[in-house]
This record gives C-alpha cells, sequence and structure tokens, in this order.
C-alpha cells in the first residue's frame, strides 16, 4: 500500500513549533513523516533508526523526544511512538477509519488507551458509518476503552456491532 505524508504549510506557523529549537523541529517533523509512521500515528521505531535517518545525535533525540512527550505531543513506550493528534488531521473516510482501527489493533493497547478520547471514539464513529458495509473484514475487535457506550438513540443493530466490537455482548 502507498504510503504518503502531506505537511500543511501551517506547521511552520504553528506556536508551539516556532518555541522549538532547529533539532526539535526536525525530531517532530521526522515523526509525522517517518517511512514507519502508520495512518493512525503509532508505530515502533528504535532511536538507532531516528538517528540513522535524521542525522541526530542520540543525546539530541533523547533530550527531544523527551521534550516532545512532556509537552504532550508525543507518548512513548518502549521503542513504540504515538503521536497524539496524528488522527484529528486525517480525512476521516470509512476506508482511513478502517486503516486507522486495523493499526491500533496492531499496537500496544497500554499505548493505545493513552491516547485521547476522540481516538477512542473513533470505533463508535466508524461503526455509524460502517453498518451499511458488506465488507467481512469490518469486524477489527478493537478492545479499547470509549469515552461513553452507544446512545440508545442509535439502531439496535449498530449498538449491537459495537458492544461486539468492543468485546462486550448485549442482546
Amino acid at each position: 500500500m502507498a504510503k504518503q505524508r502531506i505537511v500543511n504549510t501551517r506547521f511552520w506557523d504553528d506556536s508551539y513549533i516556532a518555541l522549538l529549537s532547529p533539532h526539535e523541529k526536525l525530531l517532530f517533523l521526522y515523526l509525522l513523516t517517518s517511512p514507519l509512521t502508520t495512518i493512525a500515528g503509532v508505530y515502533e521505531i528504535p532511536v538507532k533508526r531516528i538517528g540513522f535517518d535524521t542525522g541526530l545525535a542520540m543525546p539530541e533525540i533523547k533530550q527531544g523526544l523527551a521534550k516532545l512527550e512532556a509537552d504532550g505531543k508525543i507518548l512513548r513506550q518502549e521503542d513504540w511512538i504515538a503521536i497524539v493528534n496524528f488522527v484529528k488531521h486525517q480525512t476521516l473516510n470509512p476506508k482511513v477509519r478502517q486503516g486507522i482501527l486495523l493499526e491500533l489493533n496492531r499496537s500496544p493497547q497500554e499505548l493505545v488507551k493513552r491516547l485521547p478520547s476522540s481516538v477512542q471514539g473513533l470505533v463508535i464513529q466508524l461503526d455509524r458509518l460502517s453498518h451499511s458495509n458488506s465488507n467481512p473484514n469490518s469486524n477489527l475487535n478493537f478492545k479499547a476503552a470509549t469515552p461513553e457506550p452507544a446512545s440508545p438513540a442509535v439502531p439496535q443493530d449498530i449498538r449491537r456491532e459495537i458492544h461486539e466490537m468492543l468485546g462486550r455482548r448485549r442482546p
């Protein structure tokens, strides 16, 4: 599957980016566009790979990652990185949503559960859009916590599908 990352030119006008050092800007831009980045923004990448690709020294990388994590821009677990607002900047059509859920399902769940509630709520949003989808692979068995259960206003068949995806059976 072809991957491409488009970086909005407003990246450079962002008030947070403006305050970063040149090394931190490069590191953050690299994390957004790395060849290992997934559609969900959660992926495994060794620090050595970051150094090889960017030319940054190990202390610069470790310091930059620590700053980005302390500032709430990324989450880390061993060699795994999660870019906190990555999903927010995706065009969320049904195929992209399914791709995001697939990648989140492949990622360490302890890390996924620390992502914003908007990512957790993606499960419910996906089901609302895909209930007419005849794709047999649409049930991804994603078991991350969601901010709230499905509303009673949601049709019965969709509620059942949501609860099955979340691992909760409901009649």
